[in-house]
């Protein structure tokens, strides 16, 4: 027998051998799982996920709420699903569109338009009012979550934008916060002289950012109500001009280059935020003994609206295919209203608006943060802002929006031409 055969006939007996070994260790597993099932079913347990996204914070408060839950519920199990936000909402459109999601899980506002516009994507939360206090919720507050009748979600905190700025750094050039857009430009031009930008921030908040000044400038906003994207060429082509002036004089750092450490470590001065977020964004520099300061969007004078919008900053919601309602009912009660996660969260999701919860944080003087005294900053021109359209926070055509004006930015294409390119692809999106 020549050595080649003999090395094949080896190698055959080696794979046969490694198939023999995995379906005996399958077996074994399958047969470990079953056991667990018909145990836990003797025992009356039953199994639910949960799913969240967030920073290491986030996840570490929630595991230690949720093992303090199973502790008070030992007929419930909940396992984890978490991640950061990158990817985060690509992997739940894949989970939703095969069924495979949470039980219960935290929601972007956004995505009841997108996997519930018929109210059936999550399950009816009023179904389950004996175990979930709805009456610690405002009738305006519910509403948000209501799709065609059905309760779909419940809002954490509200959500809506505000600046921070490092007030050490305004007071050190004799600047006062900005009011009006024309304040940017002024600020800029006294921070240039020793490179530091005005503003960092990400390619969504600088996309809601140039809405406002679309809707300020033209009286028209960005989106009508039903989502479609409103503005002509001729208003896009405005905004890239406005965009690229607000780079060439310092008021924007470009997108490509923003790093909030640029704003932590004094780079800049500012960043637009989330009010949910104003923590993050003014608490670290306190820590360091820098003051912060915030202020809301800048206007023109005269302008028939103000451009900015609000929304639920995240929401819980159950899964219309979960096995067990009543469970995951029970578990979203807890996250919402139980002291002790209030208490674990307290508002790094923002300001809770569950009555219970915002008693339970009253009681142990969180009220005083920085996430709290943005909402209450915003709570003063609620009458000003509208409700946020989901398109707003459309990824395919944020990115649409920021690769075409990449190409008027870095002098590839005019302006006219990048916006006439621009709408051409948002109106072929789904």
């Amino acid at each position: 027998m020549k050595q080649y055969d003999r090395i094949r006939i080896l190698l055959i007996a080696l794979i046969l051998l490694l198939a023999v070994v995995a379906a005996l260790l399958l077996q074994k597993e399958n047969a470990k799982s079953s056991e667990t099932v018909h145990i836990a079913e003797r025992q009356g347990e039953k199994e639910i996920l949960l799913s969240w996204w967030g920073n290491d914070k986030r996840h570490e408060y929630t595991m230690k709420g949720v093992d303090h839950f199973v502790e008070e519920n030992p007929e419930i199990r909940v396992n984890y699903r978490y991640g950061e936000w990158n990817g985060y909402a690509k992997r739940t459109r894949v989970w939703m569109l095969s069924g495979t999601e949470a039980d219960v899980m935290q929601i972007n506002y956004a995505w009841l338009d997108e996997y519930s516009e018929d109210g059936l994507g999550f399950y009816d939360l009023n179904t389950l009012s004996d175990h979930i206090s709805l009456d610690a919720f405002t009738d305006e507050q519910k509403q948000y979550g209501m799709r065609n009748g059905h309760l779909n979600a419940l809002p954490i905190a509200m959500n809506s934008h505000i600046f921070c700025f490092n007030q050490d750094i305004l007071d050190r050039y004799g600047l006062t916060l900005p009011e009006t857009w024309d304040d940017l430009f002024s600020i800029a031009e006294a921070l240039k002289q020793d490179d530091i930008s005005l503003l960092v921030m990400n390619k969504k908040q600088l996309f809601i950012l140039l809405s406002a000044y679309h809707e300020q400038s033209t009286g028209r906003a960005m989106f009508d109500e039903d989502g479609t994207f409103a503005a002509d060429s001729k208003d896009v082509s405005d905004l890239l001009v406005f965009y690229k002036r607000m780079i060439d004089e310092n008021v924007l750092c470009p997108i490509d280059k923003s790093d909030v450490n640029d704003y932590l470590n004094g780079k800049a001065a500012g960043t637009l935020c989330w009010t949910s977020d104003a923590g993050k964004y003014c608490d670290t520099l306190e820590e360091k003994g820098i003051r912060t300061a915030m202020c809301l969007y800048p206007l023109i004078p005269d302008a028939q609206s103000s451009g900015w919008y609000i929304k639920p900053a995240t929401m819980w919601a159950i899964s219309a295919k979960t096995q067990h309602p009543e469970e995951a009912a029970r578990l979203l009660e807890y996250l919402l209203s139980d002291p002790y996660m209030v208490s674990l969260q307290s508002t790094e999701k923002g300001v809770p608006v569950n009555s219970k919860a915002v008693a339970a944080l009253a009681e142990e003087g969180y009220l005083e943060t920085n996430e709290f005294k943005a909402t209450k900053e915003i709570e003063k021109h609620w009458p000003d802002l509208k409700i946020m359209i989901s398109n707003m926070e459309n990824e395919d055509i944020i990115d649409v929006f920021k690769e075409g004006a990449d190409e008027y930015i870095f002098d590839r294409m005019k302006a006219d031409e990048c916006a006439d390119d621009i709408c051409r692809k948002i109106d072929s999106l789904d």
